[in-house]
C-alpha cells in the first residue's frame, strides 16, 4: 500500500525528577532564562565538550519515549526525538516527552522508523528560534553548505549516526506530499533520488541511496510552507 502525507511538519546525568522540573519550568521561562537552561542542558548531554571527545547521551536518565537525539553543530537544533504511533500520529505535535503541553517534541512519522529506508522527522519552528527553527534557514545555500553535518544519536545500541545534507526543498504543504510506504527498496530509492533531484537546493545527487532522512519544519514563504532538509549517512551512498 502507498501512503501520502502532508509535510506537517536536552537532559541527562541528573535524576528524572529534576529533568521533569526543568522542562515544566522552561514552559514559563523568559527568553534569558531559557538561554541559561539551554546552556545547562547542553553541558549535561555532552554538547561542546572542551576536549573534543565524542558526545555521550545518558539514556538511562531520559524517558523511554526518547529513542534518539538530533544535533546540528553550530545551530540551535539539539533535540530529543520520539516515535509517533499510528493510533495517534500527531500526538507529539503538542506534547512534550512527559505528555504535557508546550513546544511538542520532534517525532518520526508513524509510518517510518530509524531503521529506514526513509526516516521523516517533524519538528516545530518556534518563534524564539528553538526546536527545528534553524532547519528553515537551510533554504539559504551558504547556510546549508556551512551546516551540512547532522548527527543522530540512537538509543538502541548507544550509537551516533553522522549525516550530511544533500538537498533542501521548500514546499507548499497544501499540495505537496511525502510518501512513506513502498513496494520494495528499489522503489523507495527511486523516490528518494527524485525527491532530491526536484528540490530547490541540491548539494549532492547520490545514485545509490540506502537510507534517506528528511527533517521537516514550518517556514514562512507562503501561508503553509514547509522546509524539508534531506540528508544521508556519510559514506551511505555508493
Amino acid at each position: 500500500m502507498r501512503n501520502a502525507k502532508l509535510l506537517l511538519f536536552p537532559l541527562a546525568t541528573v535524576v528524572l525528577a529534576v529533568v521533569v522540573a526543568l522542562i515544566l519550568t522552561w514552559m514559563t521561562a523568559t527568553p534569558d532564562e531559557r538561554d541559561e537552561m539551554s546552556q545547562w542542558i547542553s553541558e549535561q548531554t555532552g554538547q561542546g565538550e572542551p576536549d573534543g571527545g565524542t558526545r555521550q547521551i545518558e539514556w538511562d536518565a531520559l524517558p523511554p519515549e526518547i529513542i534518539a537525539w538530533v544535533e546540528v553543530p553550530d545551530t540551535a537544533i539539539d533535540e530529543p526525538v520520539v516515535q509517533a504511533e499510528a493510533g495517534n500520529p500527531d500526538y507529539w505535535l503538542y506534547a512534550d516527552v512527559f505528555g504535557e503541553g508546550g513546544y511538542g517534541t520532534p517525532y518520526i512519522d508513524c509510518d517510518c522508523s530509524l531503521a529506514g529506508p526513509l526516516t521523516i522527522v517533524y519538528g516545530h519552528h518556534m518563534d524564539d528560534g528553538s526546536v527545528f527553527a534553524d532547519f528553515a534557514r537551510f533554504s539559504n545555500r551558504d547556510y546549508a553548505i556551512g551546516h551540512r553535518e547532522i548527527v543522530v544519536y540512537v538509543r538502541d545500541g548507544n550509537r551516533a549516526v553522522e549525516l550530511e545534507t544533500v538537498a533542501v526543498d521548500v514546499v507548499n504543504a497544501n499540495r505537496e506530499t511525502l510518501r512513506t510506504e513502498f513496494e520494495d527498496p528499489e522503489e523507495c530509492a527511486s523516490y528518494a533520488r527524485a525527491a532530491i533531484g526536484d528540490s530547490d537546493l541540491v548539494l549532492e545527487s547520490p545514485e545509490d541511496l540506502h537510507h534517506l532522512y528528511a527533517f521537516s519544519t514550518c517556514s514562512y514563504q507562503t501561508g503553509n510552507s514547509r522546509t524539508v532538509v534531506y540528508a544521508i549517512e556519510k559514506g551511505g551512498a555508493e
